[in-house]
């Protein structure tokens, strides 16, 4: 049901936090602009801030490219040893994803994301003008849920569904002291930041406080890689993910090592393969997910299977370029 028009907005969103985004295009649209009840109303505050204030559904237009060298930057950062992203021009999965649930981590920091559940239905390719469109619903007066499609030119490759909560006032933050914080983990956040070419800074520096904690973007995108890492490359290709973020805690960037993946496979399939995924750091088991992933899908344009696929790909006398036409649905 629609959320009834409060005395305050839904969301108040300073809009220099889009200047973080350095070569992203980012628009906001809302279907009730010209009525007497627009859900969106940009205001300047008392501080002459220009804020976004956000009382109804509305609609983010997101536009982006990816180039080679950020995705082969975002496969070593994230340590997956997948060569398609780095001999072929298939973007990382994992980047896609990062792509749908950061910017949401920026711009809506008021926002408690308790669960992500992503389908890929075709592959993103280097260079090639890429759009998210994010829906979003109030379902209530707490909970919301964001439906997100991700095309390339005309094709989806993407759909997804989030779904989250608006932080209580009562709920305290954590806050940590930056004497503590693990320099080369931070270091390695921060070059996930630049891969996907957005200041760290903006995610870092909260109203009010340092966030040192993990970006749920990079979270979710360290499954993929111990998926390939633990499966030698031959877990074929990924068709759904899902985290579950379920008590909205953090990571603090504070271990010695960082968030580690647990995979365990479950019941064996001939047509698919059901990975169950944990990621904790220390002792501590923070979030749990699961991955649908496709050992018999085909690359674009192609009757072979992923590994043969795979070795032409990767052969130095064939045509590394990937036509866009005739995707395989996986």
């Amino acid at each position: 049901m629609p959320m009834s028009r409060a005395q305050t907005p839904i969301f108040s969103i300073p809009m220099r936090r889009v200047e973080g985004f350095l070569t992203d295009k980012i628009c906001f649209r809302d279907a009730k602009a010209r009525t007497p009840h627009p859900g969106l109303i940009l205001e300047n505050n008392s501080h002459n801030e220009c804020r976004l204030q956000i009382w109804d559904k509305f609609l983010i237009k997101h536009e982006y490219r990816i180039s080679k060298q950020h995705g082969e930057q975002f496969v070593d950062v994230t340590n997956d040893n997948n060569i398609i992203h780095r001999k072929g021009n298939i973007v990382p999965g994992a980047m896609t994803v990062s792509k749908i649930i950061l910017p949401l981590e920026i711009l809506f920091a008021e926002l408690e994301i308790s669960s992500v559940n992503i389908k890929f239905t075709g592959s993103a390719f280097y260079g090639e003008r890429t759009c998210n469109l994010f829906l979003w619903h109030f379902v209530s007066s707490d909970y919301i849920q964001i439906e997100v499609k991700t095309y390339q030119q005309d094709r989806v490759v993407a759909t997804t569904i989030i779904l989250g909560r608006l932080k209580t006032a009562a709920k305290q933050v954590k806050e940590i002291d930056e004497a503590l914080v693990n320099k080369k983990c931070l270091a390695r956040v921060q070059a996930y930041f630049e891969t996907m070419g957005i200041l760290s800074d903006f995610y870092v520096n909260k109203d009010g406080y340092k966030d040192y904690t993990y970006p749920l973007a990079y979270i979710a995108a360290l499954p993929s890689a111990e998926i390939v890492n633990q499966l030698s490359g031959q877990g074929g290709m990924i068709n759904i993910l899902r985290m579950d973020f379920g008590n909205f805690e953090r990571i603090p960037i504070t271990g010695d090592k960082g968030p580690e993946v647990k995979l365990a496979r479950a019941k064996k399939r001939n047509t698919f393969n059901k990975i169950i995924t944990e990621v904790a750091e220390g002792l501590v088991t923070y979030y749990r997910g699961l991955a649908i992933v496709n050992p018999i899908a085909k690359f674009q344009n192609s009757t072979e299977p992923v590994l043969d696929a795979l070795n032409k790909l990767i052969s130095p006398q064939e045509d590394t370029s990937v036509p866009f036409s005739g995707v395989n649905k996986v």
